[in-house]
């Protein structure tokens, strides 16, 4: 998760000077990690003429965008197909592409536009993805699993090593809670999908750090989630004193 995020928010971030080179490190990234890699496959395969495809899209003269799909699993194999021909082509989706995403000339704008309404579509799913398989893990950083994707469904064996649980005694609620309010009033700006990935995180935080048997790796995961969003220095600092507190429990 830590080096998925990593990844995509350096291609979110990109001048669109470098936005090719930095999709193609993008895909090979998704390439070499078979959790991610076979999620991607088993969701199926993107049957577009991409040559067609994308001519369509330039000629359209921004009338035009990519039609990603209705389910989740075509968002997930269409968008990581159109990724992989910009990666293979070298196509720099400034001069053309992003023009049907935007109003704006400006090359940057474009980019922009494009990251926001194609490329997050698809680092969402793997967020999820990723997720819901720490959930039904109990991340646990003292354990081996070895985890294959069949049929959309996550098999996943550990190395025979026992997960230890211990109570959480001592933890101050009302602080918690005070906390965790902090955070949520200082998230000024922050909207939309961040809004969302900041909820729940909170949320998970709260049952976990609450729970007799908190499950520590999920915490960490969901403290790795909040760190990544962008706000302001009071939110900055809300979050290191939450993050503070919850050592205790880590």
């Amino acid at each position: 998760m830590y080096d998925f995020n990593s990844i995509s928010n350096r291609l979110l971030q990109a001048d669109y000077n470098d936005h090719t080179g930095v999709v193609g490190k993008f895909v090979a990234f998704i390439k070499a990690t078979p959790i991610i890699y076979d999620y991607v496959l088993d969701c199926g395969s993107c049957d577009w003429d991409m040559d067609k495809a994308f001519q369509e899209i330039r000629q359209s003269y921004g009338r035009s965008i990519f039609a990603l799909g209705d389910t989740d699993e075509e968002e997930v194999y269409n968008v990581f197909a159109i990724l992989d021909y910009v990666a293979e082509k070298g196509i720099n989706v400034s001069l053309g592409i992003a023009a049907s995403y935007t109003s704006s000339n400006n090359r940057q704008d474009r980019t922009k536009a494009f990251n926001d309404r194609v490329v997050m579509v698809l680092i969402r799913h793997i967020e999820s993805y990723l997720t819901k398989v720490g959930i039904d893990m109990g991340i646990d950083e003292k354990i081996t699993y070895s985890i294959t994707v069949s049929n959309g469904q996550v098999n996943i064996a550990s190395d025979n090593a026992t997960i230890t649980a211990t109570n959480n005694v001592g933890v101050d609620l009302a602080q918690l809670d005070t906390l965790i309010n902090n955070v949520r009033s200082a998230a000024v700006g922050i909207t939309g999908e961040d809004a969302e990935t900041l909820s729940d995180s909170l949320e998970v935080i709260e049952e976990q750090a609450k729970s007799d048997k908190p499950k520590k790796g999920f915490i960490k995961t969901a403290i790795t989630g909040i760190k990544a969003l962008k706000g302001t220095a009071e939110f900055a600092a809300a979050v290191a004193a939450l993050v503070q507190f919850l050592q205790t429990i880590l």
